[in-house]
Formats: C-alpha cells, sequence, structure tokens
C-alpha cells in the first residue's frame, strides 16, 4: 500500500472511470465506422487478410464487454484482466509496426478521424492504461465499495483527464496536418 492510496475510495472510482471511458469510447468509435476499422486492422498488416473482417467485429466487442464489466464490483477484476491483455495485444501490434518504421498508419484507437499516427507514446499511453488496469484487477480492495461522491469526483475527475488527452491528441493531429500541408505548398 503506498500511503493509503490503494484503499482511497475517490482513485478506485478515478482508476475504474478512466479505464471503462477509454474502452467504452474505443469500442463505440470503432463500431459506429466498422468499415474504416476494418481496413485500420487490415493496415496493421499483423493478421492474415482473411482474419481482419472478424477481427473487426471481436476487437470493439471485447472492449464493450470490459468497458460494461469495469462498471459492476464483481465483474470488475475479470473486465480489468481483459483489459490488460487487449491493451498488451494493441502494444504488441504497435510495437510490431514500429520496428517495421510503420509509423504513418492510423492507431485506430479511438476516431479515425484524427488520425492518430502511431507512435512510442501510444505504446507508454497503454502502459499506463495497463498498470490502472492491472491494479483494478489484483491490487484494488474487491470489497467495500466507493460511495456516489467518492464516484463524481473520480468521475468528473477522468474526464478531465479523458478530454486534457484527447484536446491534446486532436492538436498534434492538426500540428501533423500543417507540417504536412506547409511541406507541399511551394515556396
Amino acid at each position: 500500500m503506498l500511503y493509503g492510496v490503494s484503499h482511497d475510495p475517490m482513485i478506485l472510482a478515478f482508476a475504474q472511470a478512466i479505464v471503462m471511458l477509454v474502452f467504452l469510447a474505443g469500442a463505440w468509435s470503432k463500431l459506429r465506422a466498422r468499415k474504416t476499422f476494418e481496413g485500420v486492422v487490415y493496415n496493421y498488416r499483423i493478421l492474415p487478410e482473411f482474419a481482419a473482417r472478424p477481427a473487426s467485429y471481436l476487437l470493439p466487442t471485447a472492449e464493450l464487454a470490459v468497458g460494461l464489466g469495469l462498471a459492476y464490483a464483481p465483474t470488475r477484476p475479470y473486465a480489468a484482466g481483459g483489459a490488460v491483455l487487449l491493451l498488451t495485444a494493441f502494444n504488441v501490434a504497435i510495437g510490431i509496426n514500429l520496428a517495421r518504421g510503420r509509423r504513418e498508419i492510423d492507431c485506430g484507437c479511438f476516431s479515425s478521424v484524427l488520425k492518430q499516427r502511431l507512435s512510442g507514446g501510444l505504446i507508454v499511453r497503454n502502459v499506463v492504461l495497463m498498470g490502472l488496469a492491472g491494479w483494478l484487477a489484483w491490487g484494488a480492495p474487491q470489497t467495500g465499495a466507493a460511495g456516489w461522491l467518492d464516484w463524481l469526483v473520480g468521475l468528473a475527475a477522468a474526464v478531465v483527464v479523458a478530454f486534457v488527452y484527447i484536446s491534446a491528441t486532436f492538436l498534434a493531429a492538426q500540428q501533423g496536418g500543417l507540417a504536412r500541408n506547409s511541406s507541399r505548398q511551394p515556396g
């Protein structure tokens, strides 16, 4: 226990909310643009071509199950363990493509509108989420639910963190677009 942090219900609520929001938002964006996501899965060039379509259904379904499972204390450890497995698979796929020098492909993480390129930053982000999910699965107290105020504050903090992350991602995508466009302009 790190100075009582592992038993603070607000920290538990925050960790649960942020991992849940990430997985629900990821599932929603992939299911909403399923054909686009199928192309993203294919573009990673990890799976055989015939497996891209089934994987494009399976991955967001698994993300949805993880997100919903995190909402309930009895299923939280299993859902959090599933989150660790999914994030590990995502990091392996990102790492393989970075090793191949394929940084320009869309990660497919949330919305393909952003066309977020592969980077080491995505791996770091996933490792942080893996740490939170791992704590929820194997380190967080499984008894003693957070009260409504703990949930409210934890959820608000998770929404703020998610908003800051999405804003930074959007700005980085815009910056990359501006840099590519300015390099094409006649000087």
